[in-house]
């Protein structure tokens, strides 16, 4: 089971996401943590069970979009892509993403993403 947590949570371990946010912080691209945290809709995931943290995701406006961004530890791979789909769900408009590495793109493809041009990417509500 995955349970997920916000920074409001009194069980969001503020200290975990921070250092596995600044671990992937070059490939993110997207500031401060703690600028993250705070102007964005930020989301923990862990695995209930063992309380092991999978990753973080999180939802912004760019404009008049809304664009997604996020990181994992390694190793759980399928569950991530469990967490991100499941996040898709939340949002009732188009959600844009840029692809910046090879391996985000192939993420988002396997999430139902599809290629606007170079490394932008949509996920189109069915309305």
């Amino acid at each position: 089971m995955i349970v997920v947590r916000t920074p409001q949570d009194d069980l969001f371990n503020y200290t975990e996401v921070e250092e596995l946010y600044n671990s992937c912080k070059k490939e993110l691209n997207d500031g401060e943590f703690k600028e993250v945290v705070k102007s964005n809709l930020f989301y923990a995931f862990y695995i209930w069970q063992t309380g092991e943290l999978i990753g973080c995701i999180y939802f912004y406006h760019r404009g008049k979009k809304l664009y997604v961004n996020a990181f994992s530890n390694r190793g759980h791979h399928e569950l991530n892509l469990e967490c991100f789909r499941k996040s898709l769900t939340w949002f009732d408009c188009d959600i844009y993403a840029d692809g910046l590495h090879k391996t985000s793109r192939l993420c988002l493809l396997k999430s139902g993403f599809k290629r606007v041009k170079d490394n932008l990417f949509i996920y189109r509500r069915k309305n």
